[in-house]
């Protein structure tokens, strides 16, 4: 495992204090399997552990993409409101799942307090119920919920793309997380609002992967209602 990281130099956007921090080489990954959400399951390491940056001095903790992303507003808030009763740790060593999960939860605290937005919020929530999948932990349920709830807030208040997601992709995560959560017929909605988007016929595999879901939450929903009185349902 120790040949899929390297160490990465980080200036604290917030404190301006110099760490390391633990990368991985994307290139040494072995993709074991795909899920429907688009976790990605690897052989020797879980490329999730290492997504979150966090300051061994303040605490700040983001993504690579949003760690530099602060303003003087926001790094006044964090200053006031964390970095007083932060207790110095360093999580840039090899990470466990246990702290994998603190990390996430770190970057999910930081993100609420800076206001950040529901699409980058709605990522980090996804990407710790993958951690907690892993570890077969019921929280998973509860923080796909809450993925499901952010990216419902993004695609109709934000402008996208935003971090990350473009209304394609994120109608389809909706649509993905409303199925996982035994809501079919609203999973078949935005199933239908991801197939109906011109902009799919750019994206020929999500296409093929949306149509795949659609059928499947209609099996699901005709499943859980029974053939007559549903009411029918069509792509």
């Amino acid at each position: 495992m120790t040949d899929l990281l390297y160490d990465k130099r980080v200036e604290c956007s917030i404190c301006r204090w110099e760490f390391t921090t633990k990368k991985v080489k994307n290139r040494g990954l072995k993709v074991l399997e795909r899920q429907d959400d688009f976790n990605v399951v690897y052989r020797d390491i879980n490329p999730n552990y290492y997504y979150i940056w966090v300051c061994p001095n303040c605490g700040f903790s983001a993504t690579e993409t949003e760690f530099h992303e602060v303003n003087t507003v926001q790094k006044n808030i964090y200053m006031d409101l964390v970095r007083k009763k932060w207790v110095p740790r360093d999580f840039g060593g090899y990470r466990t799942a246990k702290e994998a999960e603190e990390v996430f939860k770190l970057a999910l605290l930081t993100a609420q307090l800076l206001k950040k937005p529901k699409a980058y919020i709605g990522g980090l929530c996804l990407r710790l119920a993958w951690i907690y999948r892993e570890m077969g932990n019921s929280k998973e349920q509860e923080f796909l919920k809450h993925a499901l709830d952010n990216f419902t807030e993004s695609y109709s208040g934000e402008k996208l793309p935003l971090a990350g997601f473009d209304d394609l992709t994120m109608a389809y995560f909706i649509g993905e997380l409303s199925r996982k959560m035994g809501r079919y017929r609203d999973a078949i909605k935005w199933y239908s609002k991801t197939l109906d988007n011109p902009g799919i016929k750019d994206k020929r595999q999500l296409q093929l992967k949306t149509r795949e879901q659609w059928k499947r939450a209609k099996e699901e929903y005709d499943r859980e209602k029974g053939s007559h009185g549903a009411g029918e349902i069509k792509e």
